[in-house]
């Protein structure tokens, strides 16, 4: 008999987790480099662009994350299915779809609970639950955490409350 299972993912990163009251804009990626799906990305002239590192960005620049679209990016999926890190970018220069409003599934370094604010670490701009020290990440005030990730998983659904910018 088969077998059912009984623990899911919350899905690859950027991916939509709700739908009834999104916001999706169109936005240019002004980045000189690709960004991956589900990056938290920043509002600048002519686009937007993923968190700097080298001059960190503070929240009111803050825009939404990146969203994962099959019929505008080629390699959304890889072609194994393998269960992977799952490939896809926006390459520079592309318009890209940003969530600004509602649910969407991200990779956090350092997990939390239901509830739990986000933070940027400005060190190497990945999101996590962790605060840290003062001075060293950038609360995302808007952002909270809707599903954590599962055991084992890396993989957390979360809230953008509201619209920050346009």
């Amino acid at each position: 008999m088969g077998k059912v299972q009984a623990v899911f993912g919350n899905g690859s990163p950027g991916a939509i987790t709700r739908s009834v009251d999104d916001i999706v804009i169109s936005v240019k990626n002004a980045y000189s480099g690709e960004i991956a799906f589900g990056t938290p990305v920043f509002l600048e002239a002519g686009g937007a662009v993923p968190f700097n590192t080298a001059a960190p960005q503070d929240f009111s620049g803050f825009l939404g994350f990146t969203v994962r679209v099959a019929d505008k990016t080629p390699d959304t999926y890889p072609q194994d299915q393998s269960g992977e890190e799952q490939a896809g970018t926006w390459k520079p220069g592309d318009v890209m779809e940003v969530l600004v409003r509602g649910g969407i599934t991200v990779e956090l370094a350092a997990g939390g609970e239901t509830g739990d604010p986000v933070y940027l670490r400005k060190s190497d701009g990945a999101l996590t639950a962790v605060s840290g020290q003062e001075g060293t990440t950038v609360l995302l005030e808007n952002v909270r955490i809707r599903r954590p990730a599962g055991a084992g998983g890396r993989n957390t659904e979360v809230t953008v409350n509201k619209r920050n910018l346009i």
